[in-house]
């Protein structure tokens, strides 16, 4: 028996087969004892900004020690940093790091991305955060190099929210929507805010257009997924191999489609989510990696929203009705990018209106 399987995650071992968008096939749990071939669909991936810029927090807020993992902040930050150079795939990006606080400072001045030279250039840190959080000061310093680069550019925020205000000054959320809309930026907000100031400054900033979002900074360093999934997505290649294991490996999950202009699911579309659902709660060291595309009618904006809505129907279905804990559901849109079929038909526009579907062990 053959079964499609699609790796999502580079480093990460793939364990479902998903989106043969092929209608009315309910979920099924896979067994590698009644499969003698598989058909594997191997990554190629497909790079979604250009350029990626990474402020860090080095302010006297990142001292404070987790209780749970015994380190503090600014040490979890500079691991998370470390770890994404580790895993970030050459696909041509130019890369900054700056640090905003507690003071605006040129780390790794952008350019084409060098793993080993960005490894040299994080010496450059200080080894204990100090000071106070020019956030606005360090936004318009910001903009001073994004004025310089070309296409879509991706830029990591660590933020607890905090920022030096200043009379008749702007907001952090404001300014960075501002940026977003001229300079093709989406801003992706790592927090550890905690007061209400703090925690509506992160959602403000994630707020900036619809490709930016709030991470949460426990999320982001514990599942590499947050922080690779904006940059890319992946299509695949079709190759066979022989297996041999006797035990399940995985759910093969159809596509789950939409209607045009909507992010409802229908009854059909449940019944595939109940089997995942319940395969999660069976595999409780399993994730499941959710990505939302649209066909290509209206504007790539809109686009952009709508299948963040549908990624994340599919997110709360799973979470509300399987009781799952939120950060083992990763959502990522790329509203109409990456088409199955070309949008020349009603029927190939229903094949693109979809969120895929893959299952993943941490």
């Amino acid at each position: 028996m053959k079964r499609v399987k699609l790796s999502w995650l580079v480093g990460l071992v793939s364990l479902v087969v998903m989106g043969l968008n092929v209608p009315g096939n309910a979920a099924e749990i896979i067994y590698q004892d009644d499969i003698t071939t598989n058909v594997v669909t191997k990554d190629v991936l497909v790079r979604t900004a250009d350029n990626v810029i990474i402020l860090l927090d080095a302010s006297s807020s990142m001292d404070f020690t987790s209780k749970k993992y015994k380190k503090s902040k600014y040490e979890m930050e500079k691991e998370a940093l470390a770890a994404g150079n580790s895993r970030l795939p050459d696909l041509g990006y130019n890369v900054g790091i700056y640090m905003h606080s507690p003071s605006w400072k040129e780390i790794y001045p952008v350019q084409k991305f060098d793993r080993v030279k960005l490894t040299d250039a994080m010496k450059q840190l200080p080894a204990k955060p100090s000071g106070n959080t020019p956030l606005i000061e360090s936004l318009l310093k910001l903009e001073g190099v994004l004025k310089g680069l070309q296409g879509r550019t991706v830029v990591y925020v660590f933020s607890d929210g905090g920022f030096m205000e200043k009379p008749g000054g702007q907001l952090p959320g404001k300014l960075t929507a501002q940026l977003a809309t001229k300079y093709n930026v989406c801003f992706i907000v790592i927090a550890y805010a905690e007061g209400k100031g703090g925690l509506q400054s992160v959602k403000d900033m994630g707020a900036s257009n619809a490709c930016s979002r709030v991470i949460p900074f426990d999320s982001y360093i514990t599942n590499p997924y947050y922080a690779l999934g904006p940059l890319y997505y992946s299509t695949s290649v079709k190759t066979e191999e022989i297996v041999s294991k006797k035990k399940a490996v995985g759910v093969k999950v159809n596509s789950i489609h939409f209607d045009y202009d909507t992010f409802t699911l229908k009854a059909q579309e449940k019944e595939e989510l109940n089997q995942l659902g319940k395969f999660l709660q069976d595999n409780p060291k399993t994730f499941v990696a959710v990505q939302g595309f649209t066909d290509n009618r209206g504007t790539p904006e809109y686009n952009m929203k709508l299948s963040r809505e549908r990624a994340e129907a599919v997110a709360d279905y799973l979470v509300k009705n399987f009781k799952l804990d939120s950060g083992r559901v990763v959502t990522m849109w790329y509203g109409e990018a990456n088409p199955l079929v070309s949008n020349d038909s009603a029927e190939n526009r229903w094949k693109n209106r979809r969120v895929e579907i893959a299952v993943s062990s941490l």
